[in-house]
Formats: structure tokens, sequence, C-alpha cells
């Protein structure tokens, strides 16, 4: 039987692989996207959410608009959020299917529901503070002593600290860190393979493969990092990360830090295997 899945995204390049290899896998059954401003502003993250699902011949999945805030990577993800190639995606006729984020999460969550944040995590705040849990949440977030902000917080913990204290304080999230995914090169193999059949979504990537090879982000090879589907492909397969747990808590600059709350941590993967299973969903 599926698992339902909910995505909670701010769409953002990272976030559309994340975004194709969740509607192309038949071991979830997509509920929703809830957008969230991150990458870049709401009215550019939810309607990147909208394009990238039509593109995806799934506009049966809805989404709602959640919260706003500044964006803050359009450096990284371009003005667009999508390389500047938002506007080579279709329309989506079905347009947002609602702006009440926590009212959708408490009319959808079930006992079998996984919800993946994977942008800053406002959305997921607000329901935990109105009384909401979640049965499984995995987040992408992060980092052990490692930022990409700053030299210890990273940007979706940074972009709303405050958010990210009470996730990890109330949550009980698997969280999914930059130690592991800056370790998941999507290289460039792997983006021509997938390239025939994600079409216009290759265009989105190109600036940030730039953006990476200018700043040797990877620090090993030619690729993007694919931050978002690695949190995404747990949610799918459940032991796809090999978790650990940490005393952790989130200081005021959004970086994670020893605490008392008991939290699992993505610390491992067999990345050759993962990323053979991302590139058959993404190649079919």
């Amino acid at each position: 039987m599926a698992i339902p899945l909910i995505i909670d995204t701010d769409p953002g390049v990272d976030d559309a692989f994340a975004i194709a290899l969740a509607a192309r896998s038949p071991e979830v059954e997509l509920k929703g996207l809830t957008t969230v401003f991150g990458n870049v502003g709401l009215d550019l993250t939810t309607a990147n959410a909208l394009r990238l699902l039509a593109h995806l011949g799934r506009t049966d999945v809805p989404v709602i608009r959640g919260f706003g805030g500044p964006g803050g990577a359009a450096d990284v993800h371009g003005e667009d959020g999508l390389g500047g190639q938002a506007h080579t995606l279709p329309e989506n006729a079905e347009g947002i299917r609602g702006d009440d984020v926590v009212q959708f999460f408490a009319d959808n969550l079930k006992p079998d529901t996984v919800v993946a944040a994977i942008g800053p995590l406002t959305n997921i705040a607000h329901a935990l503070e109105a009384g909401i849990e979640f049965p499984r949440l995995i987040v992408m977030g992060g980092g052990l002593g490692l930022g990409n902000m700053t030299a210890r917080a990273e940007f979706n913990f940074w972009a709303d600290a405050k958010a990210a204290r009470t996730v990890i304080r109330k949550g009980n999230p698997i969280v999914v860190p930059l130690n592991l995914t800056q370790r998941c090169i999507a290289d460039t193999e792997f983006l021509a393979n997938v390239d025939p059949v994600l079409s216009n979504l290759t265009g989105t990537y190109r600036a940030y493969l730039a953006r990476h090879s200018e700043q040797n982000m990877s620090g090993r090879e030619e690729g993007i990092l694919i931050h978002d589907a690695v949190a995404v492909a747990e949610a799918i397969v459940p032991g796809t990360l090999h978790l650990k747990t940490h005393g952790l808590d989130i200081d005021d600059e959004g970086a994670l830090v020893e605490g008392k709350h008991q939290v699992e941590v993505a610390e491992d993967c067999d990345w050759p295997a993962l990323r053979a299973f991302m590139e058959q969903r993404l190649s079919v």
C-alpha cells in the first residue's frame, strides 16, 4: 500500500528533483505540496510548485500556499528559483487549492502519513504550535558543525531559526543534514541520463551547476547537490538513510548545537545505490 506523502517545499532547483522523484515513485501517494518562502519569495515558490506539477503531469496533486518571508537564495537558484527557466514550464490550470496550511495538515495527517520538509520550517512550526502531531517528519536541514550560510548554520534552519528550534524540540524529526547531502553529488553522467525525461527541468539546473563549479561546492567532482531529493528518498523507501540519535537543539543563528532533545540524524547512506535508484525513477 502506498505511503501518503506531503512535501513542504520552497522550489528551488533541488526541490524540483525531489518533487519529480516523489511524483514518479509508486511507493508513495503524493497527497500535496505545501509551499513556504525560502529559495525565493512565497509567490514564486508557489508558482514554481504549480508549474513543476504541471510539467510532471501531476495536476491532481494539490498545492497549498503556506507562510511567507524573505527569499534568500536567488544567487544560487536564480531570480525565479528555477534557474531563470520557470517560464518554460507549463501553467497549472488547477491553481492553488487553499492557503490555510495548518488546516491542510490537520485534515490530511493520518497515522501513516509522512511529511518531508525540504525548505524553511515555518509551516511545520506553526502546525506544531497549533497542536498538530506529525506521525513521521523528515527534515532536510542543519549540519553537525557545518553550515552554508554561516560557518555553522544551514540555509533552511537559518532562514527561520525560531521555527527550526520548535521543530527540533516538538516535532520528533528525522534530520537529513549537510554532512550527508554534500556527499551526494548528482554528477554530469547522472544529469545526462535524466535529461531526456525531465526535459525542461534540466534547464533549471544549469545555473545551479555553474554556481557549484564556480565555488567548488562539491569539492570532488563536477555535478550538483540534490539535498532535498536525499531526504525525500527516505520518505519513499524508509531505511534508505542510516540514522543515529543525537542530543540537539538550535541556537539563535539556526545552527544545530548539543542539547537535550533526542533527534534522529541521517549520518550515512549507500550513495551509489541511492544514485541508481534516483536515476532509474527520473529516467523512465
